[in-house]
């Protein structure tokens, strides 16, 4: 993971993670225990028609109600993870999640005012008075910032992004408490594995951290719009920026109009079943070679942060959570990504010991199988039985884990790219659930991993194994 000047830190006090115990105990005595029994009673006494609260309709909305502001009490980091559980459900599943108003996640959250957010523009961007016309209705609100339509003086369209106070308040509580986890637990990771978790974990928090700063991410948005220049675009669309209308914690970038692909995957809106395909497709694959060409990537690409215009091109926002992967670390992260996706065990081998030599540590060829038996036992598992076949998740971590026990350094980062990975799986299975991962994956890994001549030697060394189980 490329170095980037962590945002300034809290002072973290030794209560952290008491009041965020206490934050989330009262959230959910709240909303999670009484919250739903007192929403009901309150609709009966509203109504006074037992038909009109006990209807199934009725109840998903009071649910769904309820889910929403316990999340908004619990705070921006547990939305982020119920929005990443939404983006891996099948469609089955999310079609239930939806009737359940649960999908709300994705982009109804409780609003800001329009006086607190006239306040902060006046604050933020005076001159928005006169360069912009702002729709007092939020186009929708998230987690941690919500969205307003605008207008500029010459007719162009825009999105203007603020940051909710209390919500970057709420993530600052607990990204607090979960540091003070860490450095409590710190003297007692005495393994690889351990000391890698707990400093992808210190990740995770710094780019939570980062996620609080528009002007970050402004940066990032023209960073990557730079870096495909050179390149012909696909469905992919990354917004323009209006660099007149930014500061720390507003962000204005152009508006992509269409429905949100949380809709084409919950169902609400129809798709041609070979279009679905080819969207399927062309998404997959564009996401993946931000990972591993461009190394600059969306780190939270769930199904709420893009929207399908009318021409069938997806807009791709809201890029508060961005990672960034060195050239090397892409290459080896492919490599195993390859191999694993392809279920070959020799090639993961191959993959981690050339990490190892080139990190000058000499790693011996057998003492890495003897280290991966339980990935190929997952591997095994797979091949005998498909609906018993490990996920991408749990074999990369399974061979990142093998490598840390080995004393192979492990790139940083790969949290986030992990957690990202699985999120652009599980958006691309909800447009299409028959798209193959390892068909649209491969061409996009092989040209990322690059094999130079020891990759080359290696496979050599293989082929007339290979030859012989062939003709077995």
């Amino acid at each position: 993971m490329k170095a980037q000047a962590a945002p300034r830190q809290a002072k973290v006090g030794p209560l952290a993670i008491p009041r965020e115990i206490t934050r989330l105990t009262q959230a959910w005595w709240q909303y999670g225990v009484f919250g739903l029994p007192s929403s009901l009673t309150k609709s009966l006494l509203k109504d006074a028609s037992l038909d009109s609260v006990f209807n199934e309709k009725r109840l998903y909305e009071i649910f769904g109600d309820n889910a929403l502001r316990l999340f908004d009490a619990l705070g921006p980091i547990y939305g982020k993870a119920g929005q990443m559980a939404l983006s891996r459900m099948s469609p089955s599943a999310h079609a239930v999640a939806d009737n359940l108003h649960l999908t709300r996640l994705y982009k109804d959250w409780p609003a800001m005012p329009w006086s607190q957010v006239k306040k902060l523009l006046d604050a933020e961007i005076p001159q928005w008075r006169t360069g912009l016309t702002v729709e007092p209705f939020p186009l929708g609100v998230a987690s941690l910032a919500q969205v307003h339509s605008a207008t500029s003086a010459d007719g162009r369209q825009w999105v203007v992004k603020v940051l909710k106070p209390q919500a970057k308040k709420r993530m600052a509580e607990t990204t607090a408490a979960l540091e003070q986890f860490i450095n409590y637990v710190q003297p007692l990771a005495l393994t690889q594995v351990a000391k890698r978790t707990l400093k992808e974990m210190r990740e995770l928090i710094n780019s939570f951290r980062r996620e609080t700063s528009l002007i970050r991410e402004r940066d990032t948005i023209i960073r990557l719009r730079e870096k495909l220049q050179s390149r012909r675009q696909g469905v992919l669309m990354i917004p323009e920026v209006n660099r007149d209308f930014c500061s720390q914690h507003v962000l204005t970038v152009e508006r992509f109009v269409g429905v949100s692909l949380a809709e084409v995957v919950s169902g609400k809106v129809e798709l041609p079943p070979q279009f679905r395909q080819k969207l399927a497709k062309s998404v997959l694959s564009e996401l993946l070679v931000q990972v591993f060409e461009l190394g600059l990537f969306h780190a939270d690409p769930h199904a709420g942060n893009l929207i399908l215009t009318e021409d069938g091109e997806v807009g791709l926002f809201d890029w508060g959570l961005a990672g960034e992967l060195f050239e090397s670390d892409r290459r080896y992260i492919a490599a195993i990504l390859k191999a694993v996706i392809a279920l070959d065990h020799e090639q993961i081998i191959d993959a981690l010991v050339s990490m190892g030599q080139d990190a000058g540590r000499d790693v011996d060829r057998e003492d890495v199988r003897r280290e991966l038996k339980s990935v190929a036992a997952m591997i095994k598992r797979g091949r005998d039985d498909p609906t018993k076949k490990a996920s991408l998740q749990e074999l990369l971590e399974s061979c990142l884990n093998s490598a840390g026990r080995l004393g192979i350094p492990v790139p940083d980062g790969l949290l986030l790219m992990a957690k990202s990975l699985v999120t652009i799986e599980g958006l691309a299975r909800g447009i299409d659930p028959q798209v193959s991962l390892a068909r649209v994956a491969t061409p996009v890994l092989f040209k990322a991993a690059k094999p130079g001549w020891k990759e080359v030697v290696a496979f050599s060394r293989r082929l007339p194994g290979l030859v012989r189980k062939s003709f077995q």
